[in-house]
């Protein structure tokens, strides 16, 4: 477990996608992989590939209608000569599937050399692990984007809800910032509506995922 943990700490402390490809870089540099790559299939049908490979081979790989149904249906890792009746030019690769928020199916897929087939049942397991840490970032990532497209909050309303979020009541916020209960009440109401939510705990909630607030 201790090789896992530098792994999982980097997960946990990234703040976006564009931090992957440096991510897979050194898997595949650290574990001799011949190629590490993720693809995202979103609930839009649109698709996304952070890959260390590019190839005609690779592409038509992923573009497989068997490699989708496959995330859709197992948990499970596989080889591609298991998951696909014609694994084609990449036999070789490890696909561990991944499901979830905001994503209809993805796919960790980690490219082995022949000396590592004998070991690829020790190699999907150390991956589903780490796999679920992925889809954990993968998720926040999704859920921070979709928040802050969906609204945009004032410096003021961001201060109320700031301190609405350290548990000060309307009046305490009024003295603290030196303006009037009403106008504090008209602020966190602007932040209820804005951000689609029933009460200001509700709000609070979701500023803090979406990064506006830190509690």
């Amino acid at each position: 477990m201790s090789q896992l943990e530098p792994l999982i700490k980097e997960l946990q402390g990234m703040t976006s996608l564009d931090a992957l490809p440096e991510f897979f870089a050194n898997i595949q540099q650290q574990y001799n992989y011949e190629y590490c790559s993720l693809v995202l299939w979103r609930n839009d049908s649109s698709k996304d590939v952070i890959s260390t490979k590019t190839s005609d081979d690779f592409e038509s790989m992923i573009s497989q209608t068997a490699l989708r149904r496959f995330c859709q249906k197992r948990y499970t890792p596989a080889l591609c000569t298991e998951l696909m009746q014609e694994a084609g030019p990449m036999p070789d690769a490890l696909v561990v599937p991944l499901r979830g928020h905001g994503i209809e199916v993805a796919a960790l897929i980690i490219g082995l050399q022949p000396e590592q087939l004998t070991m690829a049942q020790q190699i999907a397991w150390y991956w589903s692990i780490v796999a679920n840490y992925l889809f954990e970032a993968i998720h926040r990532f999704t859920l921070r984007n979709s928040i802050k497209d969906a609204f945009s909050l004032t410096c003021r309303e961001q201060a109320c809800l700031n301190w609405a979020a350290k548990g000060k009541t309307s009046w305490e916020i009024s003295q603290i910032l030196s303006i009037s209960e009403r106008t504090v009440n008209f602020h966190l109401g602007n932040c209820i509506r804005k951000t689609n939510s029933s009460n200001r705990q509700q709000a609070i909630s979701k500023c803090v995922a979406g990064g506006y607030i830190l509690i």
